[in-house]
């Protein structure tokens, strides 16, 4: 009865006469079991229950597979992609290894200079938070004050440090992490990102090489020639990796007016991108409209029921 009840709203949702659309999850890390230092991370369990639900209750397609063919009108009922965020080990270790095991396909949108540092601006700023000497019990950065005094309170800090540090231009992005650094004997990151030789291997075996940008800046922080550089740099590392055209780009932080604007959608056109992706919430209805706007969305239930019936739901957005 449930599964009737989610594949009959799914497809009454998904699909009419004039067109069918395109749910597109979005995910970023994965951790092989709970890190209460990660606290928001998906599980390796509930990442595998979730990409089994979803070969349950929908057709999981490629994404440059699912763009052709809604495009031609062919897309089938319930038609989802997956996405994976930034380019960190887990990408390789974990997320791939379930799609492998389970034969389906996703696209990785990778921010280049992980590749060559072994991680981004987040990454330092968790090593300096949660690697500083416990006689640390706190720091200032930019004139604000965080604390350091417990498990919690590092915690706490990591992610109130790393929302703030999102939305600062790259120039002071890299002023605020060297003050950091200095308050908290930083030692260099270790790797934890995609390797050349694995992305390679995840190319090779079916998954879509995508750019991200080359450090994970905000678009709208930058000025033009900075951005654009951004974009094409990414582009062509990937591209000197896998040997073959990188055609997809998903835009940082990816909020419509907030991150990027039209701009940044003329410099992804002029790159030589087919499509470009953001992390506004919604479905994929009109590629002819939105293919340089694609909407994601991915739901956050742990249960089969709510899970599927929220994805089915965003096929109405």
């Amino acid at each position: 009865m449930l599964n009737w009840l989610i594949r009959y709203l799914a497809n009454r949702w998904s699909s009419s006469k004039r067109i069918t659309k395109l749910n597109i999850l979005t995910y970023h890390r994965v951790s092989e079991f709970h890190d209460p230092k990660n606290p928001n991370t998906i599980t390796l369990a509930l990442f595998e229950q979730q990409v089994k639900w979803l070969i349950k209750h929908f057709t999981v397609l490629p994404l440059p597979e699912a763009l052709i063919l809604q495009e031609n009108n062919k897309l089938p009922p319930r038609a989802v992609c997956l996405t994976i965020d930034d380019g960190y080990q887990d990408s390789y270790d974990l997320i791939y290894k379930v799609l492998q095991k389970n034969n389906i396909s996703a696209t990785f949108f990778i921010s280049t200079q992980g590749i060559l540092e072994g991680g981004l601006w987040d990454a330092e700023i968790y090593s300096a938070i949660f690697n500083a000497p416990t006689d640390v019990g706190s720091i200032y950065c930019d004139g604000m004050l965080f604390d350091l005094s417990s498990l919690e309170d590092r915690i706490k800090s990591r992610y109130r440090l790393t929302e703030y540090a999102k939305y600062l231009s790259l120039k002071d992005r890299t002023k605020l992490l060297t003050e950091l650094k200095g308050q908290t004997s930083f030692n260099p990151i270790e790797h934890n990102f995609l390797t050349e030789k694995q992305i390679k291997v995840m190319h090779c075996s079916g998954m879509t090489i995508a750019a991200h940008t080359h450090s994970h800046p905000i678009l709208m922080k930058e000025n033009n020639e900075t951005a654009f550089a951004e974009i094409k740099l990414s582009k062509e590392l990937l591209e000197q990796i896998i040997e073959e055209p990188v055609e997809y780009f998903a835009y940082p932080n990816g909020r419509i007016g907030q991150d990027y604007n039209e701009e940044h959608v003329d410099m992804v056109k002029k790159i030589g991108f087919k499509a470009a992706l953001s992390t506004d919430w919604g479905s994929l209805t009109n590629l002819k409209l939105e293919r340089f706007k694609i909407k994601r969305f991915t739901p956050w239930d742990k249960k089969e029921i709510f899970f599927a019936l929220r994805l089915a739901l965003n096929y109405r957005k």
